[in-house]
Parts: structure tokens; C-alpha cells; sequence
């Protein structure tokens, strides 16, 4: 093996794979490379699939695709099959053939077996390969294995919780005797020993905060913390799932990570190790250990023998480069090679390894699917085993056309129709090691990092977005508007200039008005993508150019928590969010809404009013209405878990609460801007949250979907209407994006966003079908404030040149009245029959407070149906279904802990 594999200096791979960079550049330093052209998202004709994040996929090997993705994978004793708990799938444990490279099993535990809830990890065959253990939040699973790897027969082993909350299983690993299991409670803060046979818990034995992987190493277990050691009375702390989580000053995100050592005979700990943040995967060696830190780009080794960290040694790729990598599993190829998977960069890194003394050599990159999270090496194949959680994307199952508008072919899909892959890779010679690393780089785009990154000398002409990092724009002040929700065709299905399906225009010119005339006078951007799939990775992607590994990992069951605005200290990453990043670089910046998790007043007590009271305030506020409002402005407070957000919140701003109309919000916005206006003050950076386009459903006491979504459509017209006839519409630009596209179809791509730009030095009346996608929008919005990217995703994204031009048109815009009336109500139970009755029903019965806490699949059926008078069928489905006709699918918390 060391005769095949060359070390590789990164810095030297980095100048070879980089020289692109010169030749692209040659001629102009402002040229700007960009690979993806106006190509759509999905399979491309050369054999690669193009991501929502900016990426191509090559997965090197054989690859198999399943439906759902293979959230944590184990390959049996024997070599042949493999199982992976899948997400969002036909079952949710699929089982591979690695030798005929096929799915032969998808399937679910019985109905009233177990929680239904896959957890983070926890798969462990017995050594001969007969039974299969695994982890779901309150419960293990015990299936029995036969020949052929198939499951069959689970039984259901339940663990205790904590103060009422899931007990979250996570890692798994038999005791050197056999007679018992340790099992990491990630959600209890320790570590249980369980008698092998009944399944009978023990004893626990207190670890660090959120325990998620255990290895054996003598008679000693070992244990990742992802959320570091246990907090102390002087510590600043931040909650994640009732867990007091030692946080940064300003971002709230875990600034500490642990390895526990434990003697599971003696039942205690009885030694800590601090090594980087979010340590996930663990690999033994010998009396080595180790440790992935997810959330900090690096590998920790722990020489157990002589009990210390003996290296922690960067993963990243890039020299020099920013966070970003994820790395999350842990692999030895052979007694001197092990490889480690990088989530983010769709690429699994190799190292040469003589222990832990000594340096580990780089090797090289080998290409994955789409975001890489189990990797085991199989001696009977002599290859390695790859699963790719989001695999090829959401290229699933297409919907259908069904209403009734002749026969058309299939049309697109949603975000959740995910198609994941498990990979089976040779071991690469020296030639295709090279040859792979080169793939990666080009996938990442990471070719021409130095030319797209060059910074400025804050010198020369302002123009609209600089080519430089630094240099002046002529773009003074950013507006970002953020919606909920909806894909490309549900608003601009049936604008015909564009690459639209009229057929899916849910919300079209007569309730999206202002979204249409926006469109018209500012560029119509018809190839950008949400790189989530909901409003947890989705808010993630557009705050902080990033989902880290604890929130991709926890997109199966969100049992810990669901923080789409804020809540969970372990859910943010490293490199910071937006906000952080202007403070950093001297950009004032205000935040209205977004990440605030609570609207209470001065007792801490929610907001318990109806939607008619806020909407007559409304009206008040705007002079249609007399009377006085039901609470005065200011009453009640949002509130936010992130530590830098606090002093730049306007807390007299609601965040997400269904209760309140958008109208509120631009009131409240509008009366904030022309104070700045009149004062001079206005920040540069501005983020605001419009949500109403979510919809309450049919729920009783809310306005009906299309009347909420043209409250929305109003309010977003308004605010950008004063923007633009204000003293700053002239160097100002507005964004105006969904945080997610979850609930609706799309011809092209469940992940198409209807985004919009308003600006004088926005196109105007153009068509924009330059790929894009939510990591774009963020790195245009740096460019034009002189803020350097954050970390690897939006450093390696172009700025929206193509939507952009240096001649300004300063014509205003003028909001356009609604169409549709915002105070249209859903009906009152007593006065319906039939369908509509059974889907008011469901919908009172749902949760549609916070974000997502309804089953999807059941929502956007009820919004739908609402939307079409219950008479036309949902996309892909052949009646108007009753609720308990839908799949069941949902994402609540298991307790809300806030």
C-alpha cells in the first residue's frame, strides 16, 4: 500500500489543481469563474448530478441508489449486505447487496413497534450476523438477520428518558465479553450498559453533553461528546433539548467538545479528554483513538495507553482555506491508511497513518455522493463502503399533472422525494488518487478559490457588485426579506417568460400581485434553488452559508430540537452567522424577526391573541381603522437564544407566529425605516422575516392559504414600495427569498425559489436563468458590503453578476393593491361537510405556531385542496385524499424545551 500511495503536500495539490485559476483569469484579475453556466439542477448529460449547493457529484466506484436517505450505514460481519437507516424512504431500513450492488430490502418495523423515530446512529449486528440492534429516540430495535441480510420479526427494547424527554440512543458497541451493550443516551447525557440478551438497562453512567458514539478499547469505553463537558455556575451557556451547553459570547454555538473515558465495570468516568468541537465518529486502533471534530474541520488523536491527546490535525482540503468540511466517519483501510469522510466537500479524505506520535500524511480525495456520513473498508471486498445521505438530490418520485388540463407527462418533484446512494470504491492507485482529488476539486468548484476570491484595495470605482473583496459598490444599503416556503411554480408558474409550469401556479398574478410586478420591473430569476429541504437547514443555509454536521445528522427526527429560529446551541457552526460576519468587518446591521424564537411581554408570557386583533392593529396603525390597538407597540418583545443577535434585534418585531398578519410586520418595519431615514442612521445590512406565506392551513380563526400568502405578497410590496421612494432607494438593493421550497411541487426541482431582486442597479425586465442558488445570494450580499465568505460554501459561490448591471435605472416601485382579500376566513367546522370538514378538523389539531410542526405531507395537501375549493387533486395523487389517506411523515420535538 505505501508503494501505491504517493504523499501528497496539500500546498503542492493546491498549486496543481489550482492553475486553472490562472489560465481562466488571463487577461483581466476581475474576471470571475463560473462552471455551471445556466445548466438546471439534477443529472447533467456527462454523467454528473448538479446539487442546490453550488456542487457536482462524480461518485467514484459502484454506486447503488435507494429512495430515502442512508442516514448511518453498517456492513454485516460477513461482508455481503449492508443496512442503513433511512429517512424519508419506502422503509426505514433499507438493506444493500454490495455484491450484485442492489437494494434488496426496504422496510419498516411494524406499526406500534418502536418510536418510528429513527435516531443519530446505532446499528450493531451480532458478531455471526444473525440480529441486528437499532437505535430509534426511545427504543431499540432488535431484528433478527436471516442469509440473505434481509430484516424480519423487530422486537422493541424501550429506554428510560429524562424530565420527559427521549432518551435518544446514538451509539452502539458490544462489551469485550459479549454479554452486554454499551449504548450512548444522547439525549440522558450518559452512557447505559445493557445485559445483551434482554435488553435490560443496567445501570447509566453519566458522560459529557450529548453523547453520540462509544468504542472499546481494553476493558475501557470511550465517548464522543458533541456537545462538550458539563457546564460550571461561571460558564455562559446556551440550551440544546434541556442541556445547559458551555456557548461562544456570540454566536450560542458549543465552544467546547470531550472525549469521556469510562469504566463500565466500575460504572464511572474517570477521565476526560478535550479535543475539537462537535466530536461525532470514533475509530479504534490499536490503542489509538480517533475523533472527528464535525464542527471544527479537524481529527483529534488520543494515544489511550499513555491517556492523553497526543495531534489534532486539520481535514480541510483547501490551505488556508476557511471551515467547512464536516468531517463525520472514520475508516482504517489497512494497518497504516485510514480514510475520514468530509460531508460538505462530497469527498473522502486519506491519510497515511504510523501513529499517533507521528503525523498523518495526506493521500488524497476520493469523490462521493452528496454529503458523504458513514464510511466503512470491507477486508472480504477490499473495498470501501460509502453512504451519502442526500446522495443525487431530490430526483425521487415525480409528480404527476392531475388537474384535469389534458394529458401531460410527469412534472417535477418535491424536495422530500430524496434519492440517497451507498457507494462500493476500490482501493485507488497512486494515478487515481490523483485523478479523483482533481475530480473534487472541479466539483466544488474549488478551481479558481484565488481568482474568485481576490480582495481589493477599497480603491477605484464604485459598481454595483465589485469584482474585488473590499472594493466600493455602489450598493450602500441590502435589504434581505425573508419568506417561507414556496416553490418557483407555485408563484411564478404562469409567467410565461420564464421556465414555468402554469399548471402548478398555486399562488399566481392574482394572489402574488407585487411578487409579479417585482418580477417585472426587476429581473425574473428562474434557476435558483433552496440548498435545505426545510426551514431548519433552510434558514441555516441563508443566515450562515452552512448547515453543520449535528443539524444534517438530525434532519431524521429533530428529536433534540427544531431550531429554524434559533433554540439549539449545538445547531450553529463555527464560522458564525451574517450578522456575525458584518460586525466583523465594521457593516452595521439590524435584524428584524429572524431567530427569534419567543413574542412574549415583560412576565415572559407568549402572545396568545388572534390573528382579527393583530389584523385590526394593522389598520390602525396604517389610519383605516379607528379604535385603539388591542396591546400597544412594544408590548410584547421577541426574543433570541444567539447572544450577538440581542443588540441588534428590534424586538417590537414578531418573528415566526402565525397569529400575526404580515401587514403588522411592514407597519412596524416601515414606521423603523423612516425614523433611519429621517435620522441618517440606516444600517447597512437589513434582515427581515415575512413568514405569513407559510399559512396556517385550514385551521379555524386563521384566513384561508391564498389570503395569508397575499398578506405576505402586500406586505413584501409595501416594504420594498417605501424602500425605493425613500432617500435610500437609490443605493439600495432588496432580496427577497423563501428560507425553504418544501411545501409545493416543481417541474423543474422541488428546490426552485422564487426569488426576487429590487435595486436601480438590478436588471430590469430581464430574464436571469443563470444557475443560482441561497449560498449565491449570500455571497452577493458580502461582495456588495466588503464582507469576506464565511466558511467553504459561499467562498466557493460567485456573486449574482448576471442579475446586476453599473447602469441604474432609479425608477421607484409602486406597491400594487391585493387582488385577493387577506381577511377571507377558513370556515367554522359546523358549516362544512365531507372532505372539507375532515381537513378543518385535522388542522385545528396541529401545531402551526412554530415552523414545520405539521406533517408535511399532510399541509400541503390542505392548503392545496383550500386553495382549489377541495375539488382538484394534489400533484401526483388521483382524488383529493381524506388526512388519514396521507403518508404520515412529521418532525415535532419530542418535549418543547424552550
Amino acid at each position: 500500500m505505501k508503494k501505491k500511495w504517493k504523499k501528497m503536500n496539500k500546498k503542492k495539490l493546491f498549486a496543481v489543481v489550482s492553475i486553472g485559476s490562472v489560465l481562466v483569469g488571463a487577461g483581466s484579475v476581475y474576471a470571475a469563474y463560473d462552471p455551471f453556466g445556466t445548466k438546471l439542477v439534477g443529472r447533467q448529460t456527462d454523467g454528473s448530478v448538479l446539487t442546490t449547493t453550488n456542487q457536482l457529484i462524480t461518485p467514484a466506484g459502484d454506486t447503488i441508489e435507494q429512495t430515502g436517505r442512508p442516514m448511518v450505514l453498517k456492513v454485516r460481519p460477513d461482508g455481503k449486505t449492508a443496512v442503513n437507516m433511512t429517512w424519508d424512504g419506502k422503509g426505514q431500513f433499507t438493506v444493500t447487496d454490495l455484491t450484485t450492488l442492489k437494494v434488496i430490502q426496504q422496510v419498516n418495523a411494524p406499526a406500534g413497534v418502536g418510536s418510528g423515530k429513527i435516531s443519530y446512529g446505532g446499528l450493531l449486528y451480532s458478531p455471526d450476523g444473525s440480529t441486528l440492534w437499532a437505535a430509534q429516540t426511545k427504543n431499540l430495535l432488535r431484528w433478527q438477520v436471516a442469509a440473505d441480510g434481509t430484516l424480519s420479526n423487530p422486537t422493541s427494547i424501550p429506554l428510560p428518558g429524562v424530565a420527559g424527554r427521549a432518551a435518544i440512543p446514538s451509539g452502539l458497541v458490544f462489551t469485550p465479553n459479549g454479554q452486554q451493550i454499551l449504548v450512548t443516551l444522547n439525549g440522558n447525557n450518559t452512557l447505559a450498559v445493557l445485559d445483551a440478551a434482554t435488553g435490560a438497562v443496567v445501570r447509566e453512567i453519566p458522560v459529557g453533553n450529548a453523547p453520540r458514539e462509544v468504542v472499546v478499547i481494553g476493558n475501557h469505553a470511550y465517548v464522543s461528546n458533541q456537545g462538550g463537558r458539563p457546564a460550571t455556575a461561571s460558564d455562559r451557556t446556551n440550551n440544546s433539548y434541556g442541556t445547559a451547553i458551555v456557548a461562544n459570547n456570540e454566536s450560542g454555538s458549543a465552544s467546547t467538545g470531550t472525549v469521556s473515558e469510562v469504566d463500565f465495570e466500575a460504572g464511572k468516568e474517570v477521565l476526560t479528554y478535550n479535543v475539537g468541537l462537535g466530536p461525532s465518529a470514533l475509530l479504534a486502533h490499536g490503542t489509538d483513538l480517533l475523533v472527528t471534530n464535525s464542527n471544527d474541520d479537524s481529527v483529534s488523536v488520543i494515544d489511550t495507553a499513555k491517556h492523553k491527546v497526543a495531534q489534532t490535525f486539520d481535514v480541510n482540503p483547501i490551505p488556508g482555506a476557511p471551515f467547512g468540511s464536516s468531517p463525520n466517519a472514520l475508516a482504517m483501510l489497512d494497518d497504516t491508511h485510514f480514510a475520514v469522510s468530509l460531508g460538505t466537500d462530497n469527498a473522502v479524505a486519506v491519510y497515511e497513518y504510523q501513529g499517533a506520535s507521528q503525523p498523518a500524511a495526506f493521500q488524497g480525495l476520493i469523490p462521493t455522493g452528496w454529503y458523504p456520513g458513514s464510511i466503512e473498508f470491507v477486508p472480504a471486498l477490499n473495498k470501501l463502503v460509502i453512504a451519502s445521505q442526500k446522495g443525487i438530490g431530490s430526483l425521487g418520485a415525480l409528480s404527476k399533472n392531475t388537474q384535469g388540463l389534458g394529458t401531460m407527462p410527469d412534472i417535477g418533484h418535491s424536495v422530500y422525494s430524496s434519492i440517497g446512494t451507498v457507494s462500493v470504491v476500490a482501493k485507488p492507485t497512486s494515478k487515481q488518487m490523483h485523478e479523483y482529488t482533481q475530480q473534487v476539486w472541479k466539483n466544488n468548484n474549488w478551481n479558481n478559490l484565488e481568482q474568485n476570491n481576490k480582495t481589493g484595495d477599497g480603491k477605484g470605482n464604485p459598481v454595483a457588485i465589485p469584482k474585488r473583496i473590499g472594493d466600493p459598490s455602489t450598493i450602500k444599503h441590502v435589504f434581505l426579506i425573508i419568506k417561507e416556503n414556496r416553490t418557483y411554480d407555485q408563484v411564478f408558474g404562469d409567467d410565461k417568460r420564464g421556465n414555468g409550469d402554469p399548471t402548478l401556479a398555486q399562488f399566481g398574478q392574482m394572489v402574488t400581485p407585487n411578487a409579479h410586478a417585482l418580477a417585472k420591473q426587476g429581473p425574473l430569476i428562474d434557476n435558483l434553488y433552496t440548498g435545505g429541504t426545510m426551514s431548519a437547514d433552510g434558514h441555516q443555509y441563508l443566515t450562515q452559508a452552512f448547515v453543520n454536521e449535528y443539524l444534517n445528522q438530525s434532519i431524521s427526527h429533530y428529536t433534540r430540537s427544531y431550531p429554524y429560529n434559533g433554540g439549539d446551541a449545538m445547531a450553529y457552526a463555527k464560522s458564525g452567522f451574517l450578522w456575525d460576519n458584518a460586525i466583523k468587518h465594521g457593516v452595521s446591521v439590524r435584524n428584524w424577526g429572524e431567530y427569534t424564537s419567543k413574542f412574549q411581554d415583560a412576565n415572559g408570557n407568549p402572545d396568545k391573541s388572534s390573528w382579527k386583533q393583530w389584523y385590526q392593529d394593522s389598520k390602525i396603525l396604517e389610519g383605516k381603522a379607528d379604535g385603539q390597538l388591542h396591546v400597544p407597540v412594544g408590548f410584547y418583545q421577541a426574543w433570541t437564544d444567539v447572544p450577538g443577535l440581542r443588540n441588534i434585534t428590534q424586538g417590537d418585531f414578531p418573528g415566526f407566529q402565525m397569529q400575526i398578519p404580515d401587514q403588522y410586520r411592514a407597519d412596524i418595519f416601515i414606521r423603523d425605516l423612516k425614523q433611519y431615514e429621517k435620522d441618517g442612521s440606516m444600517p447597512q445590512l437589513n434582515i427581515i422575516e415575512m413568514p405569513t406565506d407559510h399559512t396556517s392551513g385550514t385551521s379555524a380563526n386563521s384566513p384561508i392559504p391564498a389570503s395569508m400568502v397575499a398578506d405576505n405578497d402586500l406586505a413584501v410590496g409595501r416594504i420594498v414600495d417605501e424602500i425605493s421612494h425613500s432617500k435610500l432607494g437609490k443605493d439600495s438593493a432588496v432580496f427577497i427569498i423563501e428560507d425553504d421550497t418544501q411545501n409545493g411541487v416543481d417541474h423543474t426541482d422541488g428546490h426552485r425559489n422564487p426569488t426576487l431582486i429590487f435595486s436601480p442597479y438590478a436588471k430590469r425586465g430581464e430574464v436571469v436563468s443563470t444557475y443560482y442558488t441561497q449560498l449565491n445570494v449570500v455571497r452577493t450580499i458580502e461582495q456588495i458590503l466588503g464582507m469576506a465568505p464565511m466558511n467553504q460554501m459561499d467562498m466557493a459561490a460567485i456573486p449574482m453578476y448576471d442579475a446586476f448591471t453599473d447602469k441604474p435605472n432609479f425608477t421607484p416601485y409602486t406597491a400594487v393593491p391585493n387582488s385577493f382579500p387577506l381577511d377571507v376566513m377558513n370556515q367554522p367546522i359546523s358549516q362544512l361537510t365531507g372532505v372539507a370538514k375532515a381537513w378543518a378538523e385535522w388542522s385545528n389539531g396541529q401545531n402551526w405556531t412554530s415552523e414545520d410542526m405539521v406533517n408535511m405531507n399532510q399541509a400541503n395537501r390542505a392548503i392545496w385542496y383550500a386553495s382549489n375549493n377541495f375539488t382538484q387533486p394534489f400533484p401526483g395523487d388521483t382524488k383529493v385524499l381524506f388526512p388519514d389517506e396521507v403518508p404520515q411523515w412529521q418532525i415535532t420535538n419530542e418535549k418543547d424545551d424552550e
